[in-house]
C-alpha cells in the first residue's frame, strides 16, 4: 500500500475501541433485522449505508469489529475536517474534497488499493445527513466509479435508524440488503440507480419492524444496561421490595 494509506494498527484499534465503548454507553441495545448475511470471506466490500446521525461512523466501527474482525476497515472523511482531527487518518479514515477533482482521483486510486488488498469500505453516498424518512433516497456515483475499477468488489446497502422503545435510551436498529455487483456492461449510472432501489428497500424494510416494537424480529448485537437510573429507578425497587417481587430494570409493559 502506497503511502497514501496513513492507517497505524494501534491508532485504528484506540479509536475504533473508542467508538465501540460510545456505542455501548449511549444506547440500550444494537438490534439486527434478520435479512442478508455477510461474511468477511467473500469480499473485498464496499458498504453503503444511509446517513441519519452523528453515530454512523461509530456503527461502522463496531459492524466492522463483529463482522470483519481479520480485515481493516477504511472510510472517507471531509479533508477539511480530517486537519482538526488528523488522528482519524491514522485510524483509517481517507480525506476527500469533493469539489477538488485531483483530490477525488486520490481517494478512488488509495480506496482501490484498499479494496484490493480485501479490505472494507464505508461509505455514506448521500454525501449529508438525511431523515431515513425521505424519499427519493438519492446517491452520489463515487462508489459505482470505484467498482469500476475493482471488477468484481461486493457492494452491499445498509440501513441505519435510531429510534426509542421502551427505555430512556435509544435503540440502534441494523439492516445489510442483498448484495450487488456492477455488470462488465453496465453504465455507473445504471449502478447508481440500482444502489438507490436497494438501499430504498433495505431501510424500507427496516422501518416496518422498528415500528413494530417486536424484539423477536431481530438479532441482538448488544444490549446495554436497562432502566433509568437514579432516584427513579431507587423508587421502583422499593415498590417492587414491598411487594416480594424481583426487581426488572427495563420498562417493558
Amino acid at each position: 500500500m502506497k503511502r497514501e494509506d496513513r492507517r497505524h494498527p494501534l491508532a485504528a484499534f484506540l479509536v475504533s475501541q473508542g467508538m465501540r465503548r460510545g456505542i455501548k454507553r449511549n444506547f440500550n441495545a444494537v438490534r439486527l433485522s434478520e435479512a442478508e448475511a455477510i461474511s468477511a470471506g467473500d469480499g473485498p466490500y464496499i458498504i453503503c449505508a444511509n446517513h441519519p446521525g452523528w453515530w454512523d461512523p461509530a456503527v461502522f466501527a463496531f459492524l466492522q469489529h463483529t463482522y470483519f474482525p481479520e480485515t481493516c476497515g477504511y472510510g472517507p472523511i471531509e479533508a477539511a475536517a480530517l486537519k482538526r482531527y488528523p488522528l482519524l487518518e491514522r485510524a483509517g479514515l481517507l480525506p476527500v474534497d469533493i469539489k477538488d477533482r485531483s483530490s477525488l482521483r486520490r481517494f478512488l486510486r488509495t480506496a482501490q488499493r484498499i479494496l484490493e488488498a480485501g479490505n472494507i469500505l464505508w461509505i455514506t453516498p448521500q454525501g449529508h445527513f438525511s431523515d431515513v424518512r425521505q424519499r427519493p433516497v438519492v446517491l452520489q456515483s463515487g462508489f459505482a466509479h470505484l467498482a469500476r475499477l475493482v471488477p468484481g468488489v461486493r457492494m452491499v446497502p445498509l440501513a441505519i435508524e435510531y429510534s426509542f422503545w421502551t427505555e430512556s435510551k435509544p435503540e440502534l436498529f441494523l439492516r445489510f440488503g442483498a448484495t450487488l455487483t456492477l455488470n462488465p456492461a453496465e453504465t455507473t449510472q445504471s449502478m447508481k440507480t440500482r444502489m438507490e432501489q436497494a438501499l430504498t428497500e433495505t431501510m424500507d424494510r427496516l422501518a416496518c419492524d422498528v415500528q413494530s416494537h417486536e424484539p423477536e424480529r431481530f438479532r441482538t448485537l448488544l444490549e446495554g444496561k436497562n432502566g433509568v437510573g437514579g432516584f427513579y429507578d431507587i423508587g421502583r425497587r422499593v415498590r417492587q421490595w414491598l411487594r416480594g417481587a424481583r426487581f426488572e430494570a427495563g420498562h417493558k409493559p
